[in-house]
């Protein structure tokens, strides 16, 4: 299966290899992919791993077993395509280790042509490291493709010498348009808060939550971040989902800028 791939880190041989070999498997036609918009669809996302596992992490053993929490959440759907405008997106997460690790950043192209993920960002520069709470990444020189389904993963590194057991998530996203109704009423509005619940309406995930978590806690946005923390949280194992819901909702947020 691993040849299917372009080279990828190789802490991901393992796990990710059988994901994005799932993927292929789960490709679909373009007619498939069409809906209301053209921007929306609803085939499933290759199996990603939204949290790393809950155990692993930087932690000391005993740091570790106070809370079963993941060391890394995405905030991202898992269960469906999280959609974004192609335009310089937003990718955010959560870390729960209170000390500041280097951390690792991939964004992937799925080539459905050529059956293959094709790495084309990645970040690991020795600023590059974690804050306890959710961290917001804003690349603003990338703009993604429309219509373009891709994979992106954040790693902490806990030991250089032994990149396998570093903790580390991935999530799938999908690049597209911005719709011409769409477009008309972002123009109309200077309102964050009705271009984030544009955006919620028009199943934007990466853009409404890029608001949401920018917003200076005015209570409407308020409101909306915890709702879409919820989701992320209904996404960790049920008996975790409420105490996953309180730690997101109460993080500090730290926004960085690539």
């Amino acid at each position: 299966m691993a040849e299917i791939l372009c080279p990828l880190h190789k802490s991901l041989r393992n796990i990710l290899t059988s994901y994005i070999t799932l993927s292929l498997l789960l490709s679909m036609s373009t007619a498939a992919l069409a809906d209301k918009n053209n921007n929306n669809s609803d085939d499933p996302p290759p199996q990603t791993r939204g949290s790393s596992g809950g155990s692993r992490g930087c932690e000391t053993q005993t740091e570790a077993s106070l809370s079963s929490i993941p060391h890394v959440i995405l905030l991202a759907p898992t269960q469906s395509y999280g959609q974004t405008l192609a335009n310089s997106p937003t990718f955010a997460w959560f870390v729960k280790d209170n000390n500041s690790w280097q951390m690792e950043f991939r964004l992937y192209e799925y080539d459905e042509t050529n059956k293959q993920s094709i790495l084309v960002k990645e970040i690991k520069d020795e600023n590059f490291k974690s804050s306890s709470g959710i961290m917001v990444l804003s690349l603003s020189n990338l703009e993604l493709l429309v219509g373009q389904k891709y994979l992106w993963q954040v790693e902490l590194v806990c030991d250089a010498n032994r990149p396998s057991a570093n903790p580390f998530a991935i999530a799938a996203m999908k690049a597209v348009s911005t719709p011409p109704d769409l477009q008309k009423q972002l123009l109309q509005s200077n309102n964050v808060l009705i271009k984030a619940n544009l955006y919620n309406k028009a199943d934007l995930w990466y853009n409404t939550l890029e608001i949401a978590l920018s917003s200076k806690n005015e209570p409407p946005l308020r409101e909306l971040k915890d709702s879409l923390l919820e989701q992320v949280a209904t996404d960790t194992k049920i008996e975790l989902r409420e105490q996953t819901k309180l730690v997101l909702t109460n993080s500090k947020i730290h926004q960085l800028q690539r």
